[in-house]
């Protein structure tokens, strides 16, 4: 026995030496940025351009924003009245607006696409609702600084795969826990609704007859569990005593209708009919996309259906369509007095250009100002948060940014950041990475000079 319990603890350690072998370099490359401490005392920043994010008053050409205990307590013209012991930010010629918004992403869910055990986006098996990303976030992701040094403060994290792949987390990107991080853990349900048009392609491997079949069973295994579901609510709150169901309790807000189901498609087909399978049921759809929204868009107005631009920077998918257009899908939708956000929909590292999204649809016809709510107000809103985040009004978390420039410029830079009060270290790996080699051409440039310098001659020549 004592023989075994020694083999059984040297497998142990052999086994806690190879995964700490294997993980060294995950670890390595992780951000040794330390979380900001809670703000201690008011801040007031003047003589600012403030983009408030809300169609009432967009914006405020000299302004100021007053904050404090994490809360901004005064927006407006001119100069404010300055509480005791208050720090002063001179914005002068800078703008301020709210902190974007990543919805949804992997951000804190991967760190290495190439390196399995950094990613977290997935779980086994087709119907998980209880899938929840909050729990999974890694708050030392270099990739959560990389994106704050762009602007980007908040993200809604997303599961991927099967047919319900989990629920949407909200989090702020600052924090020294997955706890601390979350807002939200749930804030609605994510679903890939099934092909119901047939692809018509080369490569497909199935025919549309298999397509259509096998689209037809995917709908009816989610109707059935989805059924199951609420039976089993129906009997827990009959009878206490029923098993709890992990699974159930995930989807209780989603069946009852208060929170949505972000649905990802990729046609107008689709659109329709993950819209019409939810309302019958009583459910609130969003959804999450690119191709076909377009076509569907009198569809989508005449049901009210918020939409997440799943990219603005992509390549037409059909032959027939203009070069333009996913750079001009976000006018068309806000002509049409459609909610919509913009997204990425890229790999996390590339979170950070969420920005420039924004500023390409501005570019083809969307009002900046419509442009920048896309990125801030209007993803808080879809999300359930616009009561805490998103704009810049009394009352509202202070989780903002000051830019040298317009907030949605390729050639602005964020200068200062706040998220709920706390003042943010910009600092991430690129920028170390960016001086460190600033410093290297800086060096390279005084020794060249250096050595063309004429010699010295000798006092007694």
């Amino acid at each position: 026995m004592r023989s075994m319990q020694l083999h059984s603890t040297t497998g142990l350690r052999a086994l806690a030496a190879l995964c700490s072998f294997a993980t060294t370099a995950t670890v390595s490359a992780q951000s040794d940025v330390v979380p900001a401490p809670a703000q201690s005392r008011p801040v007031a920043i003047i003589h600012a351009v403030v983009h408030t994010a809300t169609a009432a008053q967009p914006v405020i050409s000299d302004g100021h924003v007053v904050f404090d205990g994490g809360r901004i307590v005064s927006v407006g013209p001119g100069m404010p009245e300055l509480p005791a012991n208050c720090e002063i930010f001179d914005a002068k010629g800078m703008h301020v607006s709210p902190g974007f918004c990543a919805f949804p992403t992997s951000l804190g869910l991967v760190e290495t696409l190439s390196v399995e055990s950094t990613d977290d986006r997935a779980e086994f098996g087709e119907l998980r609702p209880e899938a929840v990303p909050a729990v999974a976030i890694n708050p030392d992701s270099d990739l959560l600084t990389v994106s704050r040094a762009a602007g980007i403060l908040l993200a809604m994290p997303v599961p991927n795969g099967g047919l319900v792949s989990g629920t949407a987390s909200a989090i702020r990107l600052d924090g020294w826990t997955p706890e601390a991080l979350t807002i939200d853990p749930s804030i609605g349900l994510v679903m890939t609704w099934p092909m119901v048009d047939p692809a018509r392609s080369l490569v497909s491997r199935r025919s549309p007859e298999e397509q259509r079949k096998r689209a037809k069973e995917d709908i009816e295994k989610i109707g059935r569990f989805f059924d199951e579901m609420k039976a089993i609510l129906a009997a827990r709150a009959a009878d206490p005593t029923v098993a709890h169901d992990e699974r159930a309790e995930a989807m209780r807000d989603v069946l009852s209708g208060k929170d949505p189901v972000f649905v990802q498609v990729g046609s107008s087909a689709q659109i329709e009919s993950a819209v019409a399978w939810l309302k019958a049921r009583g459910m609130r759809a969003v959804i999450v996309g690119g191709e076909g929204v377009e076509s569907a868009i009198p569809f989508l107005k005449s049901e009210s259906i918020p939409v997440i631009v799943n990219g603005v920077h992509r390549l037409p998918g059909q032959r027939h369509a203009p070069t333009d257009a996913a750079y001009a899908l976000p006018k068309k939708l806000a002509d049409a007095g459609i909610l919509f956000s913009i997204t990425t929909g890229d790999e996390p590292a590339h979170e950070r250009n969420l920005p420039h999204h924004a500023a390409t649809a501005a570019a083809f016809g969307l009002d900046p100002e419509a442009a920048l709510r896309a990125v801030t107000a209007n993803p808080c809103a879809i999300a359930g948060l616009a009561s805490r985040y998103g704009t810049v009004e009394p009352l509202k978390s202070a989780t903002i940014i000051v830019t040298r420039g317009h907030p949605l410029e390729l050639t602005s830079d964020v200068a200062a950041a706040w998220i709920d009060g706390r003042s943010i270290d910009l600092t991430s790996h690129q920028s170390q990475m960016k001086r460190k080699y600033e410093t290297k051409l800086e060096r390279a440039q005084e020794a060249g000079a250096a050595n063309d310098a004429p010699p010295v001659k000798d006092a007694s020549e």
